[in-house]
């Protein structure tokens, strides 16, 4: 499993919920996508958004996805990206979310 971890600070927290949250529920993510987190710092307003992937080539092609979603969502609701990255998931432990 592979892991694409993308940074943003700035933009409209609420908005960008709102809009990922319709495109997901509307099948809208990249193809190999396994699952995702969003973590959100709202003293910093910066945001850590963490997909899931089954293989390394999933995971960059994800990247792709993402850069071309990146430039249909104007920056003031996006955010400024500060970092992107994709690792190997060498270990996990999740609990059953409800």
């Amino acid at each position: 499993m592979y892991a694409r971890v993308a940074k943003f600070e700035g933009g409209d927290p609420e908005r960008i919920k709102a809009e990922g949250t319709r495109r997901m529920e509307a099948g809208e993510g990249p193809p190999g996508m396994q699952g995702y987190f969003v973590f959100h710092d709202a003293a910093a307003n910066k945001r850590m958004f963490i997909t899931l992937f089954e293989s390394r080539e999933a995971a960059e092609e994800g990247d792709r996805f993402f850069d071309r979603m990146g430039d249909e969502i104007p920056e003031e609701i996006r955010g400024r990206r500060i970092g992107v990255s994709i690792y190997e998931v060498v270990a996990h432990k999740t609990p059953a979310m409800v």
